[in-house]
């Protein structure tokens, strides 16, 4: 028993030590990587990459169909907790969780994405080794949800809402799910037009055949349709 309790008092005493020169080690890492680190800028940096973010983000939000109590939409996103937030008028904070309808939600997460989208764009000419490339898997599921009764050969915006709460919306949503897909191609035109280089915006949707806006052929950006096939065939 003696000799027991000697060995649990050498490693008690052993691994304290041990801790003690660990955390040593540990904390003159910290202090070096610290005094790196102020040599990169890094908090003037982050706050002019803040500063991009929430002006993109000002640009694209307010082109989107968010609910009247939301607009003008005044996003703002942490780069510190990736914090989500619209502000009001008065300053407070309405975040991301508390902002109501999938609709809502749906245009958060595309302004944010979107606005990160033409950040990285715009700084591939200085290093940006982000690829901007978004691939977005059915956006538009917030406005015809039914797509478990989705078996017809072609895309039905009315048959797809038939039984669903929004059977009596299926216009307006339609003109909602179009006008998002308008956006999403003059985001990518625009975008080359400030940086020079065009993003890529890959989309996986039940959504087919809309008639876009102007000139725009919404076949033209159809690169496979596998509604008879399946995603993937055998």
């Amino acid at each position: 028993k003696l000799r027991v309790e000697a060995t649990l008092e050498l490693l008690v005493a052993k691994s304290t030590s041990d801790l003690v020169f660990k955390k040593e080690i540990l904390e003159k890492d910290i202090k070096d990587l610290s005094s790196q680190l102020r040599k990169y800028n890094m908090a003037e940096r982050l706050e002019e990459l803040d500063k991009l973010i929430e002006s993109s983000m000002q640009e694209i939000g307010k082109k989107f169909d968010f609910e009247e109590s939301y607009r003008p939409i005044n996003l703002k996103f942490s780069l510190d907790t990736f914090d989500l937030w619209h502000e009001r008028s008065d300053g407070r904070k309405v975040f991301l969780r508390a902002m109501g309808s999938g609709a809502n939600w749906l245009y958060c997460h595309l302004t944010l994405f979107l606005a990160l989208h033409r950040v990285f764009a715009s700084m591939s000419n200085v290093g940006c080794k982000i690829p901007p490339i978004l691939f977005l898997d059915q956006p538009t599921q917030v406005y015809f949800p039914n797509y478990l009764n989705d078996d017809l050969e072609s895309f039905d915006a009315k048959e797809i809402a038939e039984g669903t709460p929004r059977q009596n919306n299926v216009d307006e949503d339609l003109k909602a799910v179009v006008g998002m897909y308008d956006e999403l191609v003059r985001f990518c035109d625009g975008t080359e037009r400030i940086s020079g280089f065009r993003p890529q915006i890959i989309v996986t949707d039940h959504a087919d055949h809309l008639k876009l806006g102007g000139d725009t052929s919404f076949d033209s950006f159809v690169r496979a349709r596998w509604r008879s096939r399946g995603f993937i065939a055998f």
